[in-house]
């Protein structure tokens, strides 16, 4: 989604030919940081990169007018401007629409615009796209989940919906372009629809999107388990144009971490959606997302993760420890975990992953484990 983002200021910002792209961040006039805040490291990463970057333009003696931009404005608003003075503009994630606007204020003020929620009508389609041969889709923005560790509903909003109609429209479009895969986008890609329609789902589009002759391949991201229904499994067993990789996050292996987490499923339910893929898609390639170092997570409840991933053997595991988030329930319940635990279990995890991913064990031998 940030990557879409980027895609999405890039075209804004050369749509009238007032800028253009510099060949390097030395000769750049204007600088945009698009920023993500699932992970403090990513977030003090790049207040140091703006740093170095301001400092080294003073020295030069050269104007900059640097822009933050994308999901730290969302939740952090006007805080940003006491502590990061040397910053332009501020525009979070859902506004950037309005960045030209901004930029073409004539002020030395810094200039800052947040919405809380996205806007769909009027989300740029077709924009410059990154060089790669699969097109970015968003087909909804925002989430309202609310899991306990996770800053997105703060920084993306509340779920809203694109129309069908702006969807197909734009991947039309694509015709004639060599695009030929798409990868949808979304928060929660599988309430698709719910805010919007009433008997229209994620799956209804699927099949529509499958209708368009030259789309080759259909892939999405990402889906939350309890919302994957049988409907949309089926879909995905019918189509032959969708990809076999079906990301679904797990999260962790220990139904009390899960209940803490606010995911509302069990170790249980996300076991029998993964027999249930399986069986109506034989050559599903299942990926997960695991957090490990949860609050209060004892190390028993850490090897109830080592056993599921053991057990379901995943494709792909996108394992991170867990990050405390500002304003998220997770930051204030007691027993934080050491980092170096956190690393540990990190490591051993990996490992794990590493020997059991789907494939190098026959499915008779991971029904042992």
């Amino acid at each position: 989604m940030n990557k879409n983002d980027s895609e999405q200021m890039t075209t804004l910002m050369l749509q009238d030919d007032q800028y253009i792209e510099s060949e390097s961040l030395a000769d750049a006039d204007i600088l945009i940081f698009n920023s993500c805040a699932v992970r403090e490291m990513a977030e003090n990463r790049m207040y140091a990169r703006m740093k170095d970057l301001v400092g080294r333009r003073k020295k030069a003696k050269k104007d900059l007018t640097l822009v933050l931009a994308g999901c730290i404005p969302q939740y952090e608003k006007e805080s940003l401007l006491k502590a990061h003075p040397y910053i332009d503009v501020i525009i979070g994630a859902n506004s950037i629409e309005y960045l030209p606007a901004l930029l073409g204020h004539n002020t030395q003020t810094p200039r800052i615009k947040i919405t809380e929620n996205k806007d769909p009508a009027i989300i740029k389609a077709n924009p410059k796209r990154t060089p790669f041969d699969q097109a970015f889709i968003p087909i909804m923005f925002g989430c309202d989940n609310f899991c306990s560790y996770c800053i997105v509903p703060y920084t993306r909003g509340r779920e809203v919906s694109r129309t069908k109609e702006s969807i197909l429209e734009e991947i039309n479009a694509l015709e004639g372009s060599g695009y030929k895969k798409l990868l949808l986008l979304g928060q929660n890609v599988n309430s698709y629809g719910h805010n919007l329609y009433e008997d229209y789902s994620f799956a209804d589009l699927l099949v529509d999107i499958h209708r368009i002759p030259f789309i080759e391949k259909i892939d999405f991201m990402t889906s939350h388990p309890k919302d994957m229904s049988d409907k949309l499994i089926s879909t995905l067993a019918d189509l032959p144009k969708m990809g076999k990789e079906i990301h679904c996050p797990l999260q962790a292996g220990d139904n009390e971490i899960l209940r803490d987490m606010n995911r509302h499923y069990t170790v249980e339910d996300f076991t029998l959606l993964v027999e249930k893929i399986r069986k109506a898609i034989p050559n599903a390639l299942i990926s997960t997302d695991l957090i490990v170092g949860f609050p209060g997570e004892s190390e028993a409840q850490f090897q109830n993760t080592i056993k599921v991933v053991k057990t379901l053997g995943f494709h792909r595991v996108i394992a991170a420890a867990y990050s405390p988030r500002k304003g998220t329930a997770a930051v204030d319940l007691p027993d934080q975990i050491e980092d170096t635990v956190k690393k540990r279990r990190l490591s051993d995890l990996q490992k794990i992953v590493q020997q059991y991913a789907f494939g190098k064990h026959p499915v008779e031998e991971r029904k042992l484990l």
